[in-house]
């Protein structure tokens, strides 16, 4: 074995020179040579997509090649995405085609599972507080999914408009720890919080298993004017068809039990505002909003609110339906003469204003929050309070969060 395994690396070291000889050798042929690089790449060398940490999928490890074809005319990723604590490997394809630069058609279609709620923190900053703490700031439900979406770009000076129409198709069910479910089920593991009702055991709300079709229709908006940067995306869905199981599922909100309707009508509104006001000092505003018709939508189509990232003295996403408004507004004043190091940043002190609620057919009154809060650089630590008399069963007098500025 020695001998077979001595003998290939001598050969391998005596024609060494003799390789190194060749690479100053005369080219006979220099006439330009034209390289075109491979359509299909593998992201970090080996396909790994960015992971991610929740409470109900554990650790997410999406893989898989990319094809990008002409000048950003198509792009397309086949991925396959492991799910440790489910235990699933879930394939998906989804990407665009851009026929002209200002025209793009989006697509999806995959197995997956899925949130209403990415919008209260970005998916990194979740992910950390997970791993960390055991604050999910997300409910989830399964599903399969395809969706089309023809998106037209629109700019006038400082303005873009993104209009866009398409559909969708889905097929969903519950997952997670449920209050229907009666059979154990593990959790992820994390730093804190690992058997905490409401940190990684906090029960994730059941929705209504069965099939929704429907067109979706709306706009973006993004408007950068001098030192103010705004943007409000509006989504319009209306069902064509939908088909549930019989039976009925539990609403958190309320504790009572209601069967899905037929079909709905929904929007999704989201805004972000930052501008300057005196000196370095600015102000943050963010607004979500769910409007649904006559008729309630089925849970899958709940917003939630509570806990940190939203109203900080109302228990983690305790507040839960298919009407729901959320506003908040930061104000935030930096201390430009001190420069911390390590942190690269000056400490600031903000105050803040939140208001909202939500509710199943109809939207309850507004619970309000008054906070201050210090940080630096993109972390903030925040004291809140709620100023009612009566406040709701799942809010407190007050409150100490973590989290991220929104004006950094």
């Amino acid at each position: 074995m020695k001998t077979l395994l001595v003998a290939p690396l001598a050969l391998a070291v005596l024609t060494w020179p003799l390789r190194a000889q060749d690479t100053t050798a005369t080219v006979s042929d220099t006439g330009y040579v034209e390289y075109h690089e491979s359509p299909i790449s593998l992201p970090l060398g080996i396909g790994l997509r960015t992971p991610s940490y929740d409470r109900v999928n554990g650790l997410t490890i999406p893989w898989g090649p990319k094809i990008e074809l002409g000048d950003e005319k198509l792009e397309l990723d086949a991925l396959v995405s492991y799910r440790s604590n489910l235990g699933n490997w879930d394939p998906s394809v989804e990407g665009f085609i851009r026929p002209v630069s200002a025209t793009e058609l989006k697509f999806y279609a995959g197995r997956g599972t899925f949130t209403n709620d990415s919008w209260i923190r970005s998916d990194l900053f979740n992910s950390v507080a997970v791993l960390f703490v055991g604050s999910d700031a997300r409910n989830y439900f399964r599903a399969d999914r395809a969706t089309l979406r023809l998106t037209q770009t629109l700019t006038a000076g400082e303005m873009a408009l993104t209009p866009f129409i398409g559909g969708n198709i889905e097929r969903d069910w519950s997952t997670g720890l449920s209050v229907l479910s009666t059979v154990p089920q593990k959790t992820p593991w994390s730093f804190f919080g690992r058997k905490g009702i409401l940190k990684m055991r906090r029960q994730n709300p059941p929705v209504a298993k069965g099939h929704i079709n429907s067109i979706l229709g709306g706009s973006g908006i993004q408007l950068s004017r001098g030192g103010l940067e705004g943007k409000l995306d509006a989504t319009v869905e209306h069902t064509l068809s939908t088909s549930f199981n019989a039976g009925c599922t539990v609403i958190p909100s309320d504790g009572s039990c209601r069967v899905p309707p037929s079909s709905f009508t929904q929007a999704t509104l989201d805004s972000r505002v930052t501008f300057p006001t005196f000196g370095s000092q600015s102000f943050a505003f963010l607004g979500h909003a769910l409007l649904t018709g006559r008729t309630t939508a089925p849970p899958q189509r709940f917003g939630y609110l509570g806990g940190s990232g939203t109203l900080a003295t109302v228990d983690l996403l305790a507040l839960a339906g298919d009407r729901l408004i959320y506003v908040q507004g930061d104000y935030t004043i930096p201390f430009e003469r001190i420069q911390l190091p390590f942190v690269g940043g000056s400490p600031f002190l903000a105050l803040r204003y939140a208001a909202g609620n939500a509710g199943v057919g109809k939207l309850p009154p507004l619970i309000q929050n008054l906070g201050v809060g210090a940080g630096v650089s993109i972390l903030r630590v925040d004291y809140s309070i709620d100023p009612a008399r009566n406040r709701s069963p799942f809010s407190r007098r007050s409150a100490v969060t973590f989290g991220v500025s929104l004006s950094l």
